[in-house]
C-alpha cells in the first residue's frame, strides 16, 4: 500500500510450474527431463513453504521438497516469467506463466527454515548498503551460523544467457552440513527456527532482521493437535558482523503470537501459525514493517506494524549471548 492504510491487493497471479529441463531431485524418485516440441516440458510440483527473495537483480524462491530431495535440504531457484500472448490463455485472467528451472536448482544443508542473505551494509559513516555479490544463508539462529552458497554455475547461466542451451544437471553430491539437525551436537541450544527467507537490511543500525519461531513440541510427530508442531509463537531478532567479521546475534524480542482473525476466537491465536515473509516499507526507524503468515496450514493474512514498535520490542544482547543463554522457564 502507499499510504501506509490501504489494503494490499492481489493484481494478477500464477501457479509456479517446473521445467524438466534437467534432472530434479536427489534419490530414486528424482525426476528425469522431459523434452517437448517445443523447449521441455513444465508441471506443476511440491514448493513445501515457498519463500521469495531478491539476488543478483532477479526474484528468486526459497521452498523444500521433502519426496524429491529429503527433508534436511533447503532448495531455492531463480523465478522466470513469460507473458500470456492474447488468445493463448485458458483463464483470461491470466496474464503470465511464472516457473522454475530443474537445471537451476540450489541447495542449502543443513538447517531449518534457512534466510538468505543478498545484501549487506558497508562499514563506514553513512552505513550504505550494497548487493552482496556472495549469496549467503542463515542456516541456523542458535548459534547463529551463516555460511556461504554455492551457486553450482546458476550465477553464470544468470549473466551470460547464451549458456542456456548448455545446461547441465547439478551435481548429486552432498554439500557439507554446518550444525545439527538431529542432536548430534552436545552444545546447549534452542529450539529456535528461523521462518522469513529474506533477512531484510537495517541501514539505520547495519543489522539484519529476521523472523524466528518456537513450537510445541520440537519433535515433528503427529499429535492430536496436527500433523507436525503445534501451538508456535514468535520472535524477531538481527545479526550483525562483530569487529572480526563474523555474524553475532545482536538483539532479540520476547516471543509472541498473532491474533487469531477468527471471530468466534477473537482474543486467542491459532494453534499453528508460521510467519514466512517480511519486509519494511519506508524507513527501518518510521515505516511500517509487513509481515505475511499462515494459519493452521490452510489460509494466509497479512499484518502491518509500525518500525517504532519493532524497535521498542527487539532488545539488545550481550557480546556473545545466543538465545538459549536468554530463555527463561514459565513460572506458573
Amino acid at each position: 500500500p502507499t499510504d501506509g492504510h490501504a489494503p494490499f491487493q492481489t493484481m494478477t497471479q500464477s501457479t509456479l510450474l517446473l521445467e524438466r529441463d534437467s534432472k530434479y531431485g536427489t534419490n530414486r524418485r528424482a525426476l528425469q527431463p522431459q523434452k517437448t516440441d517445443p523447449g521441455y516440458a513444465r508441471m506443476h510440483q511440491e514448493f513445501d513453504d515457498p519463500r521469495l527473495f531478491f539476488f543478483d537483480g532477479r526474484l528468486w524462491v526459497l521452498y523444500r521438497n521433502g519426496p524429491l530431495f529429503g527433508y534436511n535440504e533447503q532448495i531455492h531457484n531463480p523465478i522466470h516469467f513469460e507473458e500470456v500472448q492474447e488468445g493463448d490463455a485458458v483463464d483470461g485472467d491470466v496474464k503470465f506463466v511464472a516457473y522454475v528451472k530443474a537445471s537451476e536448482t540450489v541447495r542449502v544443508c543443513c538447517g531449518r527454515n534457512i534466510a538468505l542473505i543478498s545484501d549487506e551494509t558497508v562499514i563506514n559513516s553513512d552505513k550504505e548498503w550494497t548487493a552482496n555479490p556472495t549469496l549467503r544463508a542463515l542456516t541456523w539462529v542458535d548459534p547463529v551460523t551463516v555460511v556461504d552458497v554455492d551457486l553450482a554455475g546458476v550465477a553464470v547461466k544468470m549473466k551470460d544467457r547464451r549458456l542456456l542451451e548448455l545446461e547441465q544437471p547439478f551435481s548429486d553430491q552432498q554439500p557439507p552440513g554446518h550444525r545439527r539437525l538431529g542432536g548430534e551436537s552436545q552444545s546447549p541450544k534452542s529450539n529456535i527456527h528461523g521462518t522469513n527467507g529474506y533477512m531484510v537490511p537495517l541501514p539505520s543500525s547495519g543489522e539484519l532482521l529476521g523472523l524466528a519461531h518456537f513450537h510445541r513440541p520440537e519433535h515433528r510427530q503427529a499429535s492430536d493437535y496436527a500433523l507436525h508442531g503445534h501451538h508456535y509463537t514468535h520472535s524477531f531478532f538481527t545479526i550483525a558482523r562483530d569487529s572480526g567479521g563474523s555474524f553475532k546475534l545482536k538483539r532479540l524480542s520476547n516471543e509472541f503470537a498473532f491474533r487469531s482473525m477468527s471471530t468466534h476466537s477473537a482474543s486467542d491465536a491459532d494453534i499453528i501459525q508460521f510467519a514466512s515473509g517480511l519486509d519494511v516499507v519506508g524507513s527501518d526507524n518510521n515505516g511500517q514493517l509487513i509481515i505475511s503468515y499462515g494459519i493452521n496450514d490452510c489460509e494466509g493474512a497479512v499484518v502491518a506494524m509500525p518500525m517504532e514498535k519493532l524497535q521498542q520490542m527487539l532488545v539488545e544482547v550481550e557480546q556473545g549471548q545466543e538465545v538459549v543463554d536468554l530463555m527463561q522457564r514459565i513460572q506458573t
